[in-house]
């Protein structure tokens, strides 16, 4: 039978293997969330640049009707 030291030391090795498994799981996270923020960000872009390109359709469709009236 196994001492306890030697049991803490074959639980310390199999904590390190797992922290290591969680280490890798965690930059993976990272790096998801990363892209996830790119994407968003991107999307937040073309968002605000298409409001942009309707609120100038409807002025410019004001502005038509206002010079086909006068």
């Amino acid at each position: 039978m196994a001492s306890v030291p030697e049991a803490l030391d074959a639980n310390a090795v199999l904590t390190m293997a797992e922290q290591k498994e969680l280490e890798k799981l965690r930059a993976q996270d990272q790096r998801e969330i990363k892209a996830l923020k790119k994407e968003l960000q991107r999307k937040e872009k073309a968002l605000a640049e298409m409001a942009a390109l309707l609120v100038l359709q409807k002025k410019w469709e004001a502005y038509c009707s206002e010079v086909v009236e006068s």
